[in-house]
């Protein structure tokens, strides 16, 4: 009888820890691997097509689909818990431009307690049908080529300082196809008809002379730079040209165009003409919206350009002869 009842016992305690909660930590919470069956993550894209220069935004999405109060830990870099699989349409993994490297010496769990507020939050707690969102802009972290589709996989981490095992996969796949930007396609031509048009716009300079930049195609870059009086928008070179013999300053130049091709304001990701005025008939000023990446910090500026007509060989073009900078908050 003793041993029946001792079969019972064992029978029932089994059975109970089949059933039981998972384990809790020191502080009777739940461990982070009950996030995984509690919640579920899907990610998404706001159209299934973008264009070259356009954001592309992906949203994640978590939510709590269980009974039980759910805490997750995003870390300050978003990218840690956010993690993100692209590959193309030839099943080729895409790199991200620049691989995160974990600056915090001290890997530690925030006990802040803060619900659903902002985008750096430490630690949030998600009740039942409660979600939590992220929105990560595709084109800040990785380079795209037009005409091909790609597929996106989410990752998340709940606890990545502490725990970098425990992750869930999202339940979907998100894709979207990059096309060549319309702007490049209706420039290319003005660009190349000149000898029968001999007409160029100011606005279509800067888009022009930008756009080679992301290129990186510098000598097409230049040409629609007055260098003697462009030099003067940099302090750094400006003193020095001017101090400099005639003979001497074609070597300044050429040191400043290395300097503008060093990057040293960040990585142009994006830009968008905002007006175009004609202080005089043979002046014009540009406003342009620039986004730009250094490192893994992104910075917003707005830039105004002056532009002259030029007076030389090229008749119907503009040079850029001053850049005036503001950074936007």
């Amino acid at each position: 009888m003793r041993a029946l009842y001792l079969v019972g016992i064992s029978v029932f305690l089994t059975t109970m820890s089949l059933f039981s909660f998972p384990d809790r930590d020191a502080r009777g919470e739940r461990v982070e691997n009950f996030v995984a069956l509690q919640s579920r993550i899907k990610v998404s894209l706001s159209q299934r097509n973008f264009q070259e220069g356009e954001r592309i935004p992906l949203h994640y999405s978590i939510q709590n689909v269980g009974k039980e109060v759910v805490r997750i830990f995003p870390a300050g870099d978003f990218r840690y818990s956010f993690q993100i699989i692209i590959k193309d349409e030839d099943d080729r993994l895409v790199p991200p431009l620049e691989d995160p490297e974990f600056h915090d010496p001290v890997l530690k769990r925030r006990t802040t307690v803060v619900n659903l507020v902002g985008d750096e939050n430490k630690e949030i707690s998600l009740h039942r049908n409660e979600s939590f969102s992220k929105t990560i802009y595709l084109d800040e972290y990785y380079s795209f080529q037009p005409n091909k589709k790609y597929f996106i996989t989410g990752y998340f981490y709940p606890n990545y300082t502490e725990d970098k095992s425990s992750f869930l996969r999202s339940e979907n796949t998100a894709s979207f196809l990059l096309q060549k930007s319309k702007k490049e396609r209706n420039f290319t031509p003005i660009a190349q008809s000149l000898g029968e048009t001999g007409v160029i716009t100011p606005e279509e300079t800067i888009f022009l002379f930008l756009g080679s930049e992301m290129r990186k195609n510098w000598e097409s870059h230049f040409k629609w730079l007055d260098f003697s009086e462009y030099i003067l928008a940099y302090d750094r070179f400006s003193s020095v040209y001017i101090d400099s013999h005639v003979s001497d300053r074609d070597a300044v130049v050429e040191e400043f165009k290395q300097y503008l091709t060093s990057s040293p304001s960040g990585i142009l990701k994006y830009f968008k003409v905002l007006s175009v005025d004609y202080p005089s008939r043979n002046d014009a000023r540009v406003q342009v919206y620039v986004e730009r990446m250094q490192g893994r910090f992104k910075t917003r500026y707005e830039y105004s350009y002056s532009l002259k007509k030029d007076e030389g060989m090229r008749v119907g073009y503009w040079q850029i002869k001053n850049l005036l900078v503001k950074v936007k908050k």
